[in-house]
């Protein structure tokens, strides 16, 4: 199927944003804000594009990448788009947490929670649960809750065999314990679920969802590999480093 050809223009800004030449980007962009202009999805998608580019080249710096951002979600809502909205909320959440604000970026988290639950997304669900929890472990105060939340989406995404949200919900957890200090614990943790990505990987059938499995794993054996070497047990440290080489 030909490309239309607001996808052509599209295509453009986005090679442009893969080389990170994000003012080459804004270049296009501007121009497309007057050519699509009373179209609105197609208006939504160059805001957010707009948001991905300033972001490059200046991140949270000055407000461009978040008012962007903002303006496309408002377009988002007019057009009735839960699974972009939620989507956009995110990262917004994120973009706001790096600009210092993580009481507004954990409130933009909530309310894509809530629309996420419309969608019944089950996964997105877990994916913005796990990324109010690394904003909750930012604040002392909130840790518990933090682990709390880690916990729940560990057992609920395990259930689904999401093992993406699993095992990043997993290595979180793992740091924060690493942090409190209680390296045996964490190191327990870790060992655990080591184990399990070894049961997990065994039962999968196609080369194409190992490959994927090992790229989600590499940061479990990551971690685990940091927590032998801070426990000075460098045999256990090489010996890991041997399966996550042996695992890519």
């Amino acid at each position: 199927m030909a490309k239309t050809e607001f996808e052509s223009d599209m295509a453009l800004v986005e090679k442009s944003i893969a080389k990170a030449k994000y003012m080459d980007s804004i270049r296009l962009l501007n121009p497309l804000l007057d050519k699509y202009k009373g179209k609105k999805e197609e208006t939504a998608d160059i805001l957010n594009k707009m948001s991905q580019a300033y972001y490059g080249l200046e991140g949270v710096k000055t407000d461009n990448a978040i008012k962007y951002l903002i303006d496309s979600l408002n377009i988002r809502k007019e057009l009735n788009q839960p699974d972009i909205i939620s989507l956009e909320m995110m990262n917004l959440a994120y973009l706001q947490d790096e600009a210092g604000d993580p009481k507004i970026a954990i409130a933009t988290l909530s309310d894509a929670l809530e629309v996420s639950k419309i969608l019944e997304d089950q996964n997105l669900i877990l994916s913005i649960r796990c990324a109010m929890a690394d904003m909750l472990s930012e604040v002392k105060s909130s840790i518990p809750e933090a682990k709390k939340i880690y916990g729940e989406v560990m057992e609920e995404s395990e259930k689904l065999n999401d093992w993406e949200n699993y095992f990043e919900a997993c290595v979180s957890l793992i740091k924060i314990i690493r942090d409190q200090g209680d390296l045996d614990e964490a190191s327990s943790v870790a060992d655990r679920n080591i184990e399990k990505s070894e049961r997990v990987i065994s039962g999968l059938k196609t080369k194409k969802e190992i490959e994927e499995f090992k790229e989600v794993v590499s940061y479990l054996y990551d971690v685990s590999i940091d927590l032998a070497m801070e426990n000075q047990d460098m045999e256990k440290a090489m010996d890991l480093a041997k399966k996550l080489n042996s695992e890519k």
